[in-house]
């Protein structure tokens, strides 16, 4: 990838995605006192789990590892694509059901969350493919 492919448009994209869930990922540590209930940890309106803080955690620390190694957009976007259509389908499953003992706690401000950041990583992931694949078509060309 050349700096085109890197410009900034990809890069804000990624780093907005990033500091959201590393934000909420960290801030909702703070948040698990082991008085309350399960699905009483809530942070503004997102569930605030272990679990679900730990995948936020290392989906934030992995954005920006590749907003600071632009080469490594592309491969991030695909996998927090994938990772969060995962999360968006288990959570729309966890938060339509009552089961006792869920130990993600979904909520439909999650699903929410986790649906938007899934659309927005595919965009960047499209994005990043296309002009990728247009600068080796280039360079095919030049040789």
């Amino acid at each position: 990838m050349n700096r085109r492919t890197t410009g900034s448009p990809l890069r804000a994209v990624v780093l907005v995605i990033a500091l959201v869930h590393l934000v909420l990922g960290v801030l909702g540590f703070f948040f698990l006192p082991e008085a309350n209930q399960a699905g009483e940890n809530t942070l503004w309106v997102f569930s605030a789990t272990g679990m679900l803080n730990v995948i936020r955690a290392v989906l934030g620390v992995l954005g920006l590892m590749a907003v600071f190694k632009p080469s490594a957009i592309l491969a991030y976007s695909w996998m927090a694509f994938v990772a969060f259509t995962g999360l968006t389908a288990f959570g729309i499953l966890s938060a339509s059901t009552d089961i006792a003992g869920d130990a993600v706690n979904f909520g439909w401000a999650d699903n929410v969350l986790h649906a938007l950041t899934a659309l927005a990583a595919l965009v960047v992931g499209i994005a990043a493919t296309r002009v990728s694949g247009g600068n080796r078509t280039k360079t095919a060309e030049n040789v």
